[in-house]
């Protein structure tokens, strides 16, 4: 009489079977950790979109000045940049004879005026920086109506001002765009501004780019 065989797994086909899970799933695990500083930027450059198309809806709203000042240099203890969104209802963040104003802007305590709010502040996080140094590449050139915007460095609008280097983006009651690097007059002669954020491991960037004329906020991917 043949014995009869007995059901379930032997001790060899189990460990088969564990050493082909944990396989997989490390696997899984791999493709999840590559893919993880590509979501972050992807994730970041959307925030600061909202976070600037916001501000233009807000400067219709109210039909005050509403400003997005960006702080490449700026380091918190989580953040490679910071981002404020200032509602200048004094009209005189650009003014040097006025406090506060932009030249000397401390982001790490942002001030306001007495008719004018901080919207909100909106910190790089820490796997993401503005950059690279030269935006989307040195000799790029987006395509027309975009191709008079400067997007060879990481913020076509920024200069070193008292706390670091600084720009300004200033949407107006109509929603028109104008853009500073001081105190004082706008930049002249700019069609618009780009702004472009990385992150390590991931080839191109996303890179904002805000029209003048119209106040238009694009958001371009580059590789990323």
């Amino acid at each position: 009489m043949m014995a009869r065989r007995q059901s379930g797994f032997t001790m060899i086909e189990a460990l088969i079977t564990v050493a082909v899970t944990v396989a997989l799933g490390m696997l899984a695990f791999s493709s999840l950790w590559r893919l993880r500083p590509r979501a972050h930027l992807a994730d970041a450059s959307s925030e600061l979109a909202s976070l600037v198309y916001g501000a233009r809806q807000e400067a219709l709203a109210t039909g005050n000045n509403v400003a997005v000042l960006v702080f490449p240099g700026y380091a918190g203890p989580n953040s490679t940049g910071r981002v404020i969104v200032y509602e200048d209802g004094d009209f005189t963040l650009f003014n040097a004879a006025a406090i506060p104003n932009f030249a000397n802007y401390n982001p790490a305590a942002p001030p306001h005026g007495p008719n004018s709010t901080i919207i909100s502040t909106w910190d790089v996080p820490f796997a993401v920086t503005v950059g690279p140094a030269t935006g989307m590449g040195a000799a790029a050139v987006l395509p027309a109506p975009f191709a008079a915007i400067p997007v060879n460095v990481d913020c076509s609008f920024c200069a070193n001002l008292a706390f670091g280097r600084a720009g300004a983006v200033v949407f107006d009651a109509h929603g028109w765009a104008s853009f500073y690097s001081n105190v004082g007059a706008p930049i002249a002669n700019l069609t618009g501004g780009s702004l472009s954020l990385a992150a390590p491991d991931v080839n191109g960037q996303r890179t904002l780019i805000i029209t003048s004329a119209t106040g238009s906020v694009t958001l371009w991917n580059t590789g990323g």
